[in-house]
């Protein structure tokens, strides 16, 4: 790497997006790190991020004001990471029902916002510091590509979850959020703006439990390989955490 990228991770006060904020800090990036409430993300605040920021992905204001606090401060963005997300029992389904029949439609649709429509807002809200980014030219006198990077999930696979995955809302906004890289990754191909839908493994979280396969370390470390690899050629792609093709 030839010089530190400027990035920002959404959801980053726990989890794989409080370990993602770790590592890009750690491989000297400058890290512009989001989260709900951040006078409470004791944690990340000792990271040493450039800046800890509000941001409510079920708030589209919120979105736009935090967009508007990076732009004050840097003239583009190499790496936007959404991580931000949530499932049903966040907005009071039970855990054991949250099946394609169990939820009300406040519940249902409440997921969907976090996870699809909050995604395409700060999309669309940071993409001028994107595309600034993908047209500034390197040492080498050639443009690097922006990387948008959508964490999604196996679960958002039509092939997947028709055999595991209990919270319908969580997986058909996963679904959705692939529909949404897909049409992004089309939209931007002549920008130099890469984009990616990344499954990050099942991880031991709040949400994949404490028998999940893997740590949140060892998930972004692989992540950010991966993301640091990154080419136009890959944009458009559903991807596992090593950079491996995962099934639509």
């Amino acid at each position: 790497m030839t010089s530190a990228r400027r990035v920002l991770v959404t959801g980053a006060n726990r989890g794989l997006g409080l370990e993602l904020t770790r590592q890009f800090v750690a491989a000297g990036d400058q890290v512009w790190a989001a989260c709900r409430t951040p006078e409470s993300a004791h944690e990340l605040q000792g990271l040493g991020a450039k800046s800890v920021l509000a941001l409510d992905l079920a708030s589209e204001a919120s979105i736009h004001a935090a967009a508007a606090e990076v732009a004050a401060n840097v003239d583009g963005l190499d790496v936007l990471v959404s991580c931000a997300g949530t499932d049903a029992r966040a907005f009071g389904a039970d855990d054991g029902e949250r099946g394609p029949f169990d939820l009300g439609a406040d519940v249902f649709t409440d997921v969907l916002r976090v996870n699809v429509t909050g995604p395409m807002v700060v999309t669309s809200a940071f993409l001028p510091l994107l595309r600034a980014a993908a047209n500034a030219e390197g040492a080498d006198g050639s443009a690097r590509p922006a990387k948008l990077v959508n964490i999604s999930s196996q679960l958002g696979s039509m092939e997947v979850a028709a055999s595991i995955g209990r919270d319908t809302a969580y997986c058909v906004s996963k679904a959705g959020l692939n529909m949404y890289t897909v049409k992004s990754a089309t939209e931007l191909a002549g920008d130099n703006v890469a984009v990616v839908a990344v499954h990050p493994g099942w991880l031991r979280t709040d949400m994949g439990g404490e028998h999940a396969d893997m740590s949140p370390e060892e998930a972004s470390e692989a992540i950010v390989s991966t993301i640091t690899g990154l080419t136009m050629a890959d944009s458009g792609r559903f991807m596992r955490w090593d950079g491996t093709d995962h099934p639509w």
